[in-house]
Order: structure tokens, then C-alpha cells, then sequence
């Protein structure tokens, strides 16, 4: 056979030859990977829920002891014997099944946390945002309902296995990170809307069997609307990445929720002196 030279010109049959585009098949590669993290993530998620119903909180408690090791005070002060106190009382109408240990914050932010293991943290920011018990008592039942729903742990195992799936398919350090961190910061702030819309609804029915009525019971939320009341449009699109829910749309909420069940409104007893 006599050479021809040069090359064979290659067939539009040719399997081996793309009929798309780069950029089109770079979108469909790109959708596909993205809709088998999403599918991927939400199985997993799901495990997760169901192994955290297994975790007895006597088990929790001792396996998560330490993480609220660093916040434990020797000698309690009285703020925090009457916190205590608050949480203690609270529990009675709403328990997570183990003993909650409060410890009080100097931090300036206006904030409340539960810890794995049983331990709640308070700052002095909320105590200066609240005038009434009955306000602070929400938010204790707040995180009351986080330490009952298990939120804490289904959280920190999300968090992990965003973590893991991120490392393992794209690399630890590599930049697509960038291009993924998006999706999944969305997806993980959706669950968490959802469970904080959740605990709020337990909080609202711990203090009702408290006090036998909810008043005063939104007043934080009240105090966080009036203060910002007008950056909801600007920040719209950062909505969809936010942990919990905007504060406009929890009190529309909660007044829906009080509507629907009936509860009544009360007088509220005075923040104690020692919360003061």
C-alpha cells in the first residue's frame, strides 16, 4: 500500500468524535456531579438523622462531656445559679432527657448555644437585650428544643460529611471548592432553617406550660427587628445561606403558631436582679 501522507481525515461518524460543544458538555458534567452531591448528601443526611435517634443521651452526654469542659466554672456565680434555675424549671415542661449545665458568657454578642454533651451557653449581650424573664425564658427553651430535637449532633455530623465529601472529591485543597461550597453551604442552611423554625415552636410550648400563657415571649425577637429593620431586601439573595430564618419571618411565624393553638397572652414577670 503506497503512503499517502499526512493523516486520515476522521469521519462524522466516529465514535470517538463529540458532536457538543466544550462548554455544553462541561455544563452537563458540571449539573451531573452537582446532582449526585446533592442526592449523595441528602442519603447520607438521612442516615444521620436516624443514627442520632439511636444516640441515648446519657451516651451523648458522656461521649461530648469535654466539649463544654472549657466554659465550666468551679464555683457558679449567682447569675448563673439563677439561669440554672430558669433551665431547670424549663425542663420540667420541656427535657431533652439529661441534666442541662448553663454557664454565663461576658461575651458582648447577643447569643445562646447548645453544646453536645449537655451544656447551654448564655452571654451577657442576650441578658442586655431582654427586659422580662419571660423573653430570656424563650430563648433558654429555644436551645432546650435544639438539646431535644438533637439538632447540636445532627448538625455537627452534617458538618462532617460535608467536610468529608468535599476533601474526597474534589481534594482538600483544591480550588473547585470555590465552585462547590456554594450548593452545599444552600443545602446545609435550608436544614437548619428548618430545625431552628422547629425549636421555636418547641420554645413557644415550654413557655406556655411555664407560665401558663406566652406573653413576652417574642420580645427578642422584637428587640432584633426593631433594631434592623430594613436590610431584608438588600440582603435577599444571602437569605438562602443563612443558618436561621429572618427574624421578620419568625415572629410572623410564632404569631401564626400562638393563633393556631390558642395560646394565651399574659403579664411577664421582671428579668431577675442578678440578671440585670
Amino acid at each position: 500500500m503506497a503512503y499517502r501522507g499526512g493523516r486520515e481525515p476522521i469521519g462524522e461518524d466516529n465514535v470517538n468524535v463529540s458532536h457538543q460543544s466544550p462548554l455544553q458538555e462541561f455544563v452537563v458534567l458540571l449539573g451531573a456531579a452537582l446532582l449526585f452531591l446533592a442526592v449523595a448528601y441528602g442519603i447520607l443526611g438521612l442516615l444521620i438523622d436516624r443514627a442520632v435517634d439511636w444516640v441515648e443521651p446519657e451516651t451523648e452526654r458522656s461521649l461530648f462531656a469535654h466539649f463544654g469542659e472549657a466554659f465550666s466554672n468551679e464555683t457558679a456565680s449567682e447569675a448563673e445559679r439563677v439561669l440554672q434555675s430558669l433551665v431547670n424549671d424549663l425542663q420540667a415542661c420541656l427535657d431533652p432527657g439529661y441534666r442541662i449545665d448553663v454557664t454565663l458568657s461576658d461575651n458582648p454578642m447577643a447569643n445562646a448555644f447548645a453544646l453536645p454533651g449537655g451544656r447551654m451557653i448564655v452571654t451577657r449581650g442576650l441578658l442586655e437585650q431582654v427586659a422580662s424573664e419571660n423573653g430570656l425564658a424563650f430563648v433558654l427553651a429555644h436551645e432546650l428544643g435544639h438539646f431535644a430535637n438533637r439538632d447540636h449532633l445532627r448538625g455537627l455530623g452534617r458538618g462532617i460529611v460535608l467536610t468529608v465529601m468535599s476533601s474526597v472529591v474534589l481534594g482538600s485543597d483544591s480550588s473547585l471548592n470555590a465552585v462547590f461550597s456554594p450548593a452545599s453551604m444552600a443545602g446545609q442552611a435550608r436544614f437548619s432553617r428548618a430545625r431552628e423554625s422547629a425549636a421555636d415552636a418547641s420554645a413557644l410550648a415550654a413557655v406556655h406550660c411555664h407560665y401558663g400563657h406566652v406573653g413576652g415571649a417574642l420580645e427578642f425577637f422584637e428587640t432584633l427587628r426593631d433594631a434592623a429593620p430594613s436590610e431584608r431586601n438588600f440582603l435577599e439573595p444571602m437569605h438562602y445561606f443563612a443558618s436561621h430564618p429572618d427574624v421578620a419571618t419568625r415572629i410572623d411565624d410564632a404569631n401564626a403558631l400562638i393563633a393556631d393553638r390558642a395560646r394565651p397572652l399574659g403579664p411577664v414577670t421582671p428579668l431577675p436582679l442578678p440578671l440585670q
